[in-house]
């Protein structure tokens, strides 16, 4: 009696030219027959059902064929007739799952040493080959790296990632692509016509999709369906079959988000319960459907770019223009991350429903880069247009007759440091009702005042941060100190106290605290260092003051005695070996 074999058995490729989608992997074993380059150790990874095991029989068949090796078994000999049947004693195929420790090694490295009984050569094909423990792969090292001449292995694999590197750097590897959606229809169409069975594009549509790249779970898919509804299969039953929900209920969650309709989500969400479908397979239908929906809105209805039937790609053509890139790019994001809480919540349906309604309020949210620009553009409320001078702690507005300087845009740093110097005008006792005092413009003009001397101080304070990260404390520290810092468009003043910074800093330093004001203003900003003594006259940065006890003789004539006597004072000769230079620019000078 002839017992039935299934689909997948059946259409189970038979030759190289038969394989699906994996000719980078048939052409080049091929080539290697013909090439007589044929190896002792090969591993072939890939998802589930993509022809890893299919290909390893077809390459002991071309192997061990009467007529070869050859790139292509004839298919009627004996040896290539028990290899398809699974019979041929010469080609033993092993399930690691269950042969996974040492001792199966072990007496596989037995059986390793005697020749093959009858054909070209003894052929191993090892299923599930990542489960061998790691003391099964030290054990088979040495065997698989030296095998005897007649024997090839053949190592099948969905987590290649699980072998050692010694293990891969001993066999040639090929790694099994999943199946594109337009081939696998291509062959369920094929296999319909030749097993004489009417199917709609929108059923054989749904049996790819939840094949999800594999030939064989779309055959076992087709099989299911034909032996609930016979020779005609048609979309909604089909899809009822699979639990995958009907294509109305992605439309209505298309238009609740176009329409901003949260109702309408809780009603799907609802829907889906009543009839019975799971909700993180109608994630997947609605990640799926989103993925096409941004597919033709950014490169057009391409049916090698979609995974769809031709009809579901005219819907999604006449749906794309109703969306914006932005807005697709954004639910899909929900959705992926709605699929990973579903399949893992207490409570999918309020996870549900909480992400479909995060689909609708995305539309309202504004880009964190929009809310950028924005800030970039605005000033804070009350901010005067004239700019103050500060000192220290302490700020002095600007001298008398000065001209208002132009309105200083603030960085979002400093109205953030401003928002929190701020605080809150207490102006009622305890127990006693705060009485609202009318604005005077004396009022007015003194919080404005008093705003930006705020902001200058962040400026200043800014500056000596980031003179201390320049490596340059003792310089901030000294800064501190200053009598007085006074602010304007295109130059910043800085009135010292007498604590000597006139007599000791260097150019370097001069350039430095210049380049800091500018970074930190936003705007070229030239640096003035004034000496209380002399406000009026700016300090040269090249004639820095003699120190203390550096006097020269009013009476001395001869300038190059009066520098002889300067060179030789130990306070000079001191300072010109702190900073490495000579002191330059002698000048008699009253006492």
């Amino acid at each position: 009696m002839n017992l039935y074999q299934v689909i997948a058995r059946t259409w189970r490729p038979q030759r190289f030219a038969e394989v699906i989608g994996q000719k980078h992997v048939t052409e080049t074993l091929q080539n290697a027959i013909r090439l007589n380059r044929i190896g002792h150790g090969y591993i072939f990874s890939g998802q589930r059902g993509v022809g890893k095991t299919t290909v390893a029989r077809l390459l002991a068949k071309a192997l061990n064929c009467h007529q070869g090796p050859a790139p292509e078994p004839c298919g009627e000999c004996d040896s290539c007739r028990e290899i398809a049947a699974g019979r041929a004693v010469d080609v033993i195929e092993i399930d690691a799952a269950s042969n996974r420790g040492i001792d199966a090694v072990r007496e596989l490295r037995e059986n390793v040493r005697y020749a093959a009984a009858r054909d070209r050569y003894k052929i191993f094909i090892i299923d599930e080959a990542h489960q061998i423990t790691n003391e099964g792969f030290n054990a088979l090292l040495k065997t698989l790296e030296e095998p005897p001449s007649h024997v090839v292995f053949m190592l099948a694999t969905t987590e290649v990632q699980e072998f050692p590197e010694t293990i891969l750097s001993r066999c040639q590897h090929f790694a099994f692509h999943a199946l594109r959606f337009p081939e696998v229809m291509a062959h369920l169409e094929t296999v319909c016509a030749a097993e004489k069975v009417e199917a709609d594009a929108e059923a054989l549509a749904a049996l790819a999709g939840s094949a999800e790249g594999s030939i064989r779970d779309a055959l076992s898919r087709l099989e299911q369906a034909i032996a609930a509804f016979g020779s005609r299969l048609q979309g909604p039953a089909v899809r009822r079959l699979l639990g995958t929900a009907p294509a109305q209920l992605v439309e209505e969650v298309f238009t609740a988000l176009r329409d901003q309709n949260r109702e309408t989500m809780l009603e799907v969400v609802s829907k889906l319960l009543e009839e019975g479908y799971q909700l993180p397979q109608f994630c997947t239908q609605m990640v799926r459907a989103m993925r096409n929906l941004l597919v033709v809105r950014v490169a057009g209805a391409q049916p090698q770019l979609l995974e769809c039937s031709q009809e579901d790609s005219r819907k999604l053509e006449a749906w794309a223009g109703q969306f914006s890139e932005e807005t697709l790019m954004r639910s899909l994001e929900i959705l992926i991350e709605l699929h990973r809480q579903v399949r893992y919540s207490l409570d999918p349906r309020f996870q549900m429903e909480l992400g479909l309604l995060k689909l609708v309020d995305a539309e309202r949210l504004v880009a964190i880069e929009e809310l950028l620009a924005r800030l970039d553009t605005l000033t804070p409320a009350g901010a005067p247009q004239p700019i103050t001078a500060i000192s220290g702690p302490a700020v002095a507005t600007s001298p008398a007759g000065d001209k208002p300087a132009a309105s200083t845009r603030l960085t979002p740093l400093e109205q953030d440091r401003l928002r929190k110097k701020q605080k809150p005008d207490v102006s009622a006792h305890a127990g006693e009702p705060s009485q609202s005092v009318p604005a005077t413009d004396e009022a007015v003009q003194a919080s404005s005042l008093q705003t930006d001397e705020s902001v200058q101080q962040v400026w200043a304070g800014e500056i000596l941060r980031r003179l201390e990260q320049r490596s340059k404390p003792l310089l901030a520290s000294l800064l501190a100190d200053v009598g007085q810092w006074e602010f304007n468009d295109t130059e910043l003043t800085i009135r010292l106290a007498d604590n000597g910074v006139a007599n000791v800093l260097p150019e370097a330093d001069r350039q430095l605290l210049a380049q800091l004001v500018s970074e930190v203003l936003s705007r070229p900003v030239k640096v003035r260092l004034l000496d209380p003594k002399k406000s009026e006259k700016e300090l040269s940065p090249t004639q820095p003051t003699p120190p203390k006890g550096a006097t020269v003789s009013a009476d001395s004539a001869n300038g190059a005695a009066v520098e002889d006597q300067v060179h030789s004072d130990p306070q000079v000769q001191e300072f010109e070996k702190l900073f490495g230079k000579p002191v330059t620019g002698i000048r008699r000078w009253k006492v």
